[in-house]
């Protein structure tokens, strides 16, 4: 019994470790980006603060999108854009990823 206990406790402190944080953040796109080619990108950048949670605040200003996932894009226009940072656990990857998905004209 005491076995099982401690597998447990075990697993639960592994997966406690890593965290994620989602919530849906609007973006103006300030600048095409064509350095990078053959790829298109927009820049972008949050109209407003950071959401509370976020787990790297920082890692939300100024994001690169291709220019082929946000229909009829332009600069100036503002777009929404479902984000999710994680944060990896301390046995592996520790670092904060951000990934923009599902991004739309607002």
């Amino acid at each position: 019994m005491r076995k099982l206990a401690v597998v447990l406790l075990s697993c639960l402190a592994l997966t406690a470790c890593g965290s994620t944080w989602q919530a849906d953040v609007r973006y103006k796109i300030v600048a095409v980006d064509e350095s990078n080619s053959p790829t298109v990108y927009f820049k972008l950048e949050p109209v407003d603060e950071a959401p509370q949670g976020t787990l790297e605040p920082e890692q939300l200003k100024r994001q690169l999108l291709q220019t082929n996932l946000i229909e009829g894009g332009q600069v100036g226009d503002e777009v929404l854009c479902a984000v999710e940072q994680e944060k990896g656990s301390a046995f592996g990857n520790s670092n904060v990823v951000t990934h923009l998905r599902n991004c739309k004209k607002a």
